[in-house]
């Protein structure tokens, strides 16, 4: 179903305000820290990807293969911007802010897309999608690979309602070399094939098998560039040594430290999101409507893998951690509830949570930043090469790891 020039026009409209509210989150958080708008792209983990960018174009290092437990994705973009660029000197601050700004605004725009997909009028709900959850404004206004991350598996998930089962595995493949666990959405993906449209030609079920294969292809990369590779769960241990638990435990430990008096970061953004995953996964599972159940799929695979997670810094950070949760527990939430909101009730609400998201955005990632930049070197490491056209890899193993340090935005870690 192609688009009417009415809706392409608002789409291109909802990606240039999402563009401007990037930039203006990013501008804001900037000043609150001290430090130029560029210079944010040194902080949370911009200046790990900052160095697989230069460590292109076969990147990473076997001087620092903990490098490898952040997927190469973003930091191809960020090459992939300075190549295109024919400049001697280029600030990598801006290219960096520049590959996550600008594919989290057509994220928005392909949000907008999928909800016609699924016979929704889109404008309110690509409105919520783009200003109601905190942590998505934070992490599309700096320098993380949530952003293109998102964009490729709403693509993949627009390809999967139009029963174009190979552009949906390639973008999906593409989106798990961006953030690993971009990977769990396959279930979704498979869920559609197998049950909702009981796919049973092998050539077509063959493609299922894209995503993991081009993980695995990446697997090799690593073993041959990086001598004595021990995996991603070593690569990872540098900054947060986790693992498989009982689903909600580090949610559960973290509230009962809360209970006790121990300061909790982020403690409302972490169960405020367990809560929505939670409601959504009850409101999908009692639907009759199939494109509800494979919503539901989606946000199940998503936030059960990361409420299973070891640790108390899984219950600090599960509201960013299953961000590519959210676009699906907010259809199943808007194609539920919305239309009992009226015309006038559905936009003043929307509005007045948009606000408060958009002040906690600013409030958590300007906390987040000064709190790295005043327990750890890497970001002044960074800010002082942004000029600079050769990886710098710094050993995060010779101070506090994260799992051991006051708790926040800031640690580098990205499962």
């Amino acid at each position: 179903m192609s688009a009417a020039p009415g809706e392409r026009a608002e789409a291109a409209g909802v990606f240039a305000l999402a563009l401007g509210l990037h930039a203006a989150i990013a501008f804001a958080v900037a000043r609150a820290v001290g430090v130029p708008l560029a210079s944010l792209a040194a902080f949370f983990d911009g200046s790990i990807y900052l160095e697989i960018a230069r460590s292109f174009p076969l990147p990473y290092a076997p001087a620092a293969p903990h490098y490898a437990s952040h997927a190469p994705g973003y930091p191809a973009l960020i090459y992939l911007l300075r190549q295109a660029l024919p400049l001697e000197r280029v600030h990598w601050g801006w290219l960096a802010l520049g590959a996550s700004w600008v594919p989290a605004a057509l994220a928005v725009a392909v949000f907008h897309g999928l909800c016609r997909d699924l016979g929704l009028r889109p404008r309110l709900p690509t409105l919520a999608f783009a200003c109601l959850h905190p942590r998505w404004l934070g992490v599309a206004a700096s320098a993380h690979a949530e952003s293109l991350a998102m964009l490729l598996v709403l693509l993949a998930a627009r390809a999967d309602r139009r029963n174009d089962l190979r552009a949906c595995a390639l973008w999906l493949a593409a989106a798990g070399l961006t953030r690993y666990p971009a990977l769990l959405v396959g279930a979704a993906v498979a869920w559609g094939a197998l049950v909702d449209r009981r796919e049973r030609r092998p050539g077509r079920l063959a493609l299922l098998a894209l995503p993991p294969l081009g993980f695995g292809l990446f697997q090799l990369y690593l073993q041959a560039r990086l001598p004595g590779f021990g995996g991603l769960s070593e690569a990872y241990r540098t900054f947060w040594d986790t693992h498989l638990t009982w689903p909600f435990a580090s949610l559960a430990g973290n509230l009962l430290a809360a209970l006790r008096g121990e300061p909790v970061p982020g403690a409302a953004l972490a169960y405020g999101a367990a809560a929505l995953y939670l409601v959504s996964l009850a409101v999908a599972w009692r639907s009759p409507r199939p494109e509800l159940r494979w919503l539901g799929v989606w946000v199940a695979a998503v936030a059960l893998f990361h409420a299973s997670l070891a640790g108390e810094w899984g219950g600090f950070d599960y509201a960013r951690l299953t961000l590519l949760a959210w676009p699906a527990a907010l259809l199943v939430l808007w194609c539920r509830f919305a239309g009992g909101l009226g015309p006038r009730l559905a936009p003043a609400l929307l509005a007045g949570a948009g606000a408060l998201s958009l002040s906690l955005a600013v409030g958590t990632l300007a906390d987040g930043a000064r709190w790295q930049g005043a327990n750890y070197p890497w970001p002044g490491v960074a800010m002082r090469g942004f000029y600079r056209e050769e990886p710098r890899w710094v050993d995060h193993s010779r101070w506090l790891p994260p799992s051991e340090a006051s708790p926040g935005e800031a640690g580098g870690a990205e499962p």
